[in-house]
């Protein structure tokens, strides 16, 4: 074969180029990912959803809060279950990531669950309450789903 037949023509018949997916079009998304949070309060909103449904470690650098002092946020990890109520996979308080812009908090959770393979986070409680006025940004949101690395 020569190298031509390996070419993409637009105009031969009944080919289509294949393009690699990216998370803004809905296509698959990476594996890890990193973000960042602006005022958010308890149960006001969600993280972005991404394909895992094993390992899954979310770090938090560099909270601040406004509101009330700063102490602790509650990171709640869901399991995505199309057509039904998603399952609650517990929640890790994040104390660390307060000390400075520097210091980072993590999280890990290491299971299995049938019926959906997307997860997401909320924030469940801020210095322990779900019922509070504050809220917390957070400077740089890392979302891992390797256990390798």
């Amino acid at each position: 074969m020569s190298e031509d037949a390996h070419t993409f023509n637009p105009a031969e018949e009944g080919l289509f180029e294949l393009q690699a997916p990216s998370d803004t079009d809905g296509g698959i998304q990476t594996r890890n990912f990193a973000s960042s949070l602006s005022g958010w309060a308890p149960g006001s909103k969600e993280s972005r959803h991404w394909a895992d449904n094993d390992y899954t470690e979310v770090q938090f650098t560099g909270c601040t809060m406004a509101g009330a002092a700063g102490k602790s946020v509650g990171v709640k990890l869901w399991q995505a279950i199309p057509f039904a109520q998603d399952k609650d996979m517990g929640t890790k308080t994040f104390t660390n990531c307060f000390k400075g812009s520097g210091y980072t908090s993590k999280g890990e959770w290491n299971a299995h669950y049938n019926g959906g393979d997307n997860r997401y986070f909320t924030i469940a409680h801020l210095n322990g309450s779900q019922y509070t006025r504050a809220v917390v940004s957070v400077k740089k949101v890392y979302v891992d789903t390797t256990k390798a690395d």
